[in-house]
């Protein structure tokens, strides 16, 4: 099954209101066609979610360390003893900036973050560079990993890196980001890594990951063994559609040789590994902004916002008696979450059960999706819900009237 692309968090509407469709065979994007006889028209309203508490629960405690030493260096510790580099500084970061290759200039940093808007601590430090009109700024926030088993509460273990770049000038810039990492894995200072999503079975030495191999995580190992690695480090890549994710991950050796204070080329490690992540340089408009993130730490980390949400669409037919359908795309799904469709009278389930579990994800992916089929069997204004057993439920207001025929081009 193929994904169609977002216009929104939830459901591809067009402008701020509502969708109207034609409904012969009706998709949920493309042009409508030139002329209609369709007996049906379909408006599909913005939906209204009416629970917000979508995540597990989250121990309070925190598990990992930051230590910041300046200029946009900083080292990570889990629990206290399992260091995930080699020390303090050893996470470092520079930027390409309209082909200039540019370390931190830094105008503030190893600054506390601010509450959350519901006035909640956040853990974590932020620091502000600039460079002419470009302002970059670091953001260090521990965030909870993603929990293995339903019963089990989240842990904050991991820690999300941003780097929101902003253009204060009228002109656009490109700006790219690479940060390069001196590795350690709990007191192994050569070690190496995986990425079970797309190179099961494999330890990674000297490899860069791109492109289709880029996975949604990699393994860093304490030992090159996947049937006994010992502690077991994450780097979540993809943070989902807001933030910008690494284009390139090269797994190397420390002190293999930067050309021009950017590329390093993949090598084995030879007992002292390194590995480097880039973002190319992309096109930040006049006044515009942009966000960079990746995340490290223990787990795979779990991003406010996204965990479990549903993004719902409509397709098939609504003529009277012909199949729609409806289909749920869950992003990050939870432990054991399932969903129920509650279909209006004057609307049947034909297909799919009322209740059904969420699937896992498939290999590369970090959306499932769940899929009903249903008959419309008189016109109306309808309320269609989704409930979700993490306590989510949301309400797409469907609207099945007469259709008038419209000549061509209009």
């Amino acid at each position: 099954m193929t994904r169609p692309p977002r216009c929104s968090p939830w459901l591809s509407c067009v402008g701020s209101g509502c969708l109207l469709l034609l409904a012969g065979t009706m998709p949920i994007r493309g042009d409508p066609p030139a002329v209609s006889s369709s007996p049906v028209a379909v408006k599909i309203h913005q939906p209204k979610t009416e629970a917000t508490q979508v995540f597990l629960p989250v121990d309070p405690r925190v598990r990992i360390d930051i230590q910041y030493v300046g200029a946009m260096s900083f080292g990570l510790t889990v629990d206290k003893t399992a260091m995930i580099c080699c020390g303090a500084g050893a996470i470092r970061t520079n930027f390409k900036i309209d082909e200039r290759i540019l370390y931190p200039n830094m105008v503030a940093g190893n600054q506390p973050l601010p509450p959350t808007p519901q006035g909640k601590p956040r853990h974590g430090v932020q620091a502000l560079a600039q460079f002419g009109p470009v302002h970059i700024t670091q953001v260090l926030e521990v965030v909870p990993s993603k929990a293995e088993k339903a019963s089990e509460k989240r842990a904050l273990d991991t820690v999300m890196i941003r780097y929101v770049i902003e253009n204060k000038d009228n002109t656009p810039h490109k700006v790219g980001t690479r940060v390069r990492i001196d590795t350690l894995c709990n007191g192994n200072d050569g070690a190496l890594f995986a990425a079970p999503t797309t190179h099961p079975k494999k330890v990674l030495d000297g490899v860069e990951l791109k492109g289709k191999t880029l996975p949604d995580f990699v393994q860093i190992l304490e030992r090159p063994d996947l049937s006994n690695p010992g502690f077991v480090g994450h780097f979540t890549l993809k943070m989902g559609p807001k933030l910008i994710s690494p284009d390139r991950f090269t797994c190397t050796q420390h002190g293999a040789p930067e050309q021009n204070g950017w590329d390093v080329n993949p090598q084995q490690a030879n007992g002292d590994s390194d590995c480097v992540l880039y973002w190319e340089p992309q096109l930040v408009p006049a006044g515009g902004k942009i966000e960079m993130a990746y995340a490290y730490g223990k787990g795979i980390a779990s991003l406010p916002g996204s965990e479990g949400r549903i993004n719902l669409t409509f397709g098939g037919s609504f003529e009277p008696n012909k199949l729609f359908t409806i289909t749920a795309y869950v992003d990050d799904p939870l432990p054991n979450q399932a969903l129920r469709l509650e279909l209006p009278l004057g609307l049947r389930l034909v297909e799919g059960k009322e209740i059904q579990p969420v699937p896992p994800p498939p290999d590369g992916s970090n959306s499932s999706a769940v899929m009903w089929k249903g008959q419309v069997e008189s016109l109306g204004d309808y309320a269609v819900r989704i409930h979700s057993n993490n306590g989510v439920m949301q309400t797409h207001r469907v609207v099945i009237s007469p259709a008038e025929a419209r000549p061509a081009g209009e």
